[in-house]
């Protein structure tokens, strides 16, 4: 499994990191909406 691999593979490596990726970063983004439309926070924070 060195560097000349096949071309399908390299690309469905690469697929699967951009959605990889992708998944982490619209994941991130549904929790930071979830908290600013939360009422009450399960884990209290005291500033």
């Amino acid at each position: 499994m060195g560097f000349p691999h096949c071309p399908i593979c390299v690309a469905v490596a690469f697929l699967t990191a951009c959605i990889t990726v992708t998944r982490g970063y619209f994941l991130y983004f549904l929790y930071m909406e979830a908290e600013k439309r939360r009422v009450l926070p399960l884990i209290p924070v005291y500033d």
